[in-house]
C-alpha cells in the first residue's frame, strides 16, 4: 500500500469529504482500480469482478512491480461484496539481482449501509485484512511481516456531472507504523465508454516524516461488455524518506455474472 499526506492538501481532502453529502445529485462512484481509493458502489448479487493489475512503484531505492496483483470480488446480495487479493510482487533494487515471489494476500467484506437511490449519495465501510503467506517472501524483502487491518468509509456522490468519491480510515500495522489513509477521487464520462479520473491520496503515519501525497490520474475503457481496460500512472507531491514516489498500472478488469449492478 502506498502512504502519502500534504499539509495543505489535508484540509481540501477533509472537506470535500465533509461536503459530499451536502451538493449534487446521485451518480456512480468513481474509485476502484485502477484508483487507489476505493468507492461505495458493489457488484450485484451473484456477480464476480476480476482485476489483473500490473502496477509499478518505483522510489529512489529501487522499483516494485506487482505482476499482476490478482483481485477478485464476488458480490453476495445487493449490499455485500467479499474480496480476495493476491499480488506476485518482482522487485528490484540498486546493485542488487531482481528478486520475485507472492506478496501479501489480503481479505475484505465491503458493506454498503447508505443507497444513492433513496438518499441521493452512496455509502459503505469496507474493513480489509493483509497477512502474510507462508512463503519466505517476507525474509527476501517483498512482503512486509505480520498482519494489517485496514477500516475506513467511504461516500459518493455526483456534483455537476462530475462523480466525487472520498475515503478514509485507519490502518493498524502489526509490526510497522498505524497510520491515517484518505483520498479524494473526482472523475467524468468523456464518451459512452470512456472514463476520465483524477486523483489525491495520502497518508498520515506517527512517524510524520513518511508523510506522502500521490497524485494519480487514470482512466477506464470499455472495450466488450465483459472487459475495461485500466490505466493510471502518478508522482508523489509530497516526498518521504525515501524520495520521490512514481507509479503506474495497466491492465484489465473481468466482469461476469447475472448482469444487475447495485449502486
Amino acid at each position: 500500500m502506498i502512504l502519502r499526506k500534504l499539509p495543505k492538501l489535508d484540509s481540501i481532502l477533509f472537506a470535500g469529504i465533509l461536503l459530499l453529502p451536502a451538493a449534487g445529485r446521485s451518480a456512480m462512484a468513481q474509485g476502484g482500480p485502477p484508483m487507489i481509493t476505493d468507492d461505495p458502489a458493489t457488484i450485484g448479487n451473484g456477480n464476480w469482478e476480476i482485476n489483473l493489475l500490473p502496477t509499478m512503484e518505483r522510489t529512489r531505492s529501487g522499483t516494485r512491480y506487482e505482476t499482476p496483483n490478482v483481485d477478485i470480488n464476488y458480490g453476495l446480495g445487493n449490499r455485500l461484496q467479499l474480496r480476495f487479493e493476491v499480488p506476485w510482487v518482482v522487485q528490484t533494487e540498486r546493485g542488487s539481482t531482481a528478486r520475485s515471489g507472492l506478496g501479501n494476500s489480503g481479505v475484505g467484506v465491503r458493506f454498503r449501509f447508505i443507497d444513492e437511490a433513496r438518499h441521493g449519495f452512496s455509502m459503505s465501510t469496507y474493513p480489509a485484512l493483509e497477512f502474510n503467506n507462508p512463503t519466505n517472501s517476507v525474509k527476501r524483502g517483498l512482503a512486509d511481516e505480520g498482519r494489517r487491518f485496514f477500516l475506513p468509509v467511504e461516500i459518493a456522490r455526483e456534483i455537476n456531472g462530475t462523480a466525487v468519491n472520498a475515503e478514509v480510515g485507519y490502518l493498524f500495522d502489526q509490526y510497522g507504523e498505524n497510520s491515517w489513509e484518505y483520498g479524494l477521487v473526482v472523475g467524468r464520462d468523456v464518451s459512452e465508454h470512456v472514463e476520465l479520473l483524477g486523483e489525491v491520496h495520502g497518508s498520515t503515519p506517527r512517524d510524520l516524516s513518511e508523510r506522502e501525497v500521490v497524485f494519480n490520474i487514470g482512466s477506464r475503457v470499455g472495450m466488450t461488455e465483459h472487459i475495461t481496460l485500466l490505466v493510471s500512472g502518478g508522482r508523489s507531491i509530497r516526498n518521504p524518506a525515501d524520495g520521490p514516489v512514481t507509479i503506474a498500472a495497466l491492465g484489465l478488469q473481468l466482469n461476469f455474472g447475472n448482469g444487475h449492478e447495485e449502486r
